[in-house]
């Protein structure tokens, strides 16, 4: 039988070594071109937080208006509707108008006044003993 040859593990590539400074030379220019692009968006957030800021106190504010004149003018109306109901009250209970439902009704002032008394108080009933052993009388 013929056995497979394993092949060997490739190679890796050498890296090439970098000297410090060309590290830092690299980290400098990667700053560099990314750093402007940064302070532009810097800039821009400063610019643009206080102006949002403002825009959403605005927006909550007249919101708050709104709910407020909505509350004065259900106010204005709930008041209204008590003065309506306490001048239907005051025609209710109008003498004129009492005697008119007592005309319709039959009724006629009394020719007669009668003053009729009450017996007193029931006589009690004397207890005997304590009030917890009642029920021993039984």
């Amino acid at each position: 039988m013929i056995q497979p040859k394993v092949a060997p593990p490739p190679e890796k590539p050498q890296q090439r070594r970098i000297p410090k400074h060309g590290k830092r030379r690299r980290r400098r220019s990667l700053l560099g071109h990314n750093g402007s692009s940064g302070r532009v968006l810097g800039a821009l957030a400063a610019v643009l937080a206080p102006v949002m800021l403002y825009v959403m106190l605005t927006s909550n504010l007249t919101s708050l208006n709104f709910a407020l004149t909505a509350a004065e003018n259900q106010r204005a109306q709930l008041q209204q509707d008590v003065q309506r109901q306490d001048d239907q009250i005051a025609h209710l209970q109008s003498r004129e108008r009492l005697a008119q439902v007592a005309a319709k009704l039959g009724m006629r002032d009394p020719v007669r006044y009668e003053v009729v008394s009450l017996e007193s108080k029931p006589k009690e009933k004397k207890t005997l003993g304590l009030a917890f052993l009642g029920w021993l009388r039984r």
